[in-house]
């Protein structure tokens, strides 16, 4: 939910592929324009450094390495503007950690 500069969001956390998925909290700050896949990019690079995702996309909406689950539902993460409400985070396809796709 975003609320002037800052966005606040549920993601899923896994520690490795046989770990059970918690939720973390995270408050970003909102840029005009963002997708998802910056705010992982947040995230993992200014907010929590441990936070593991694939950030090796097209960044055209063509690859579909970026698909996530946003409240529920499939997307492109680097085409997906970030929703004004609720936002909660969770991988698509099985994962190794977090977001980083299991081999």
């Amino acid at each position: 939910m975003t609320n002037g500069n800052v966005l606040t969001c549920e993601v899923a956390r896994k520690e490795s592929s046989a770990a059970e998925t918690v939720f973390a909290p995270y408050t970003v700050p909102y840029r005009e324009g963002m997708t998802v896949l910056d705010l992982m990019r947040c995230i993992a690079d200014e907010l929590d450094g441990s936070f593991a995702f694939y950030d090796h996309a097209c960044k055209r909406g063509f690859c579909g390495s970026c698909l996530v689950k946003v409240n529920g539902k499939n997307r492109l993460g680097c085409r997906q503007p970030v929703p004004d409400g609720p936002l909660r985070l969770e991988p698509a396809m099985k994962t190794a950690k977090d977001f980083w796709p299991a081999d």
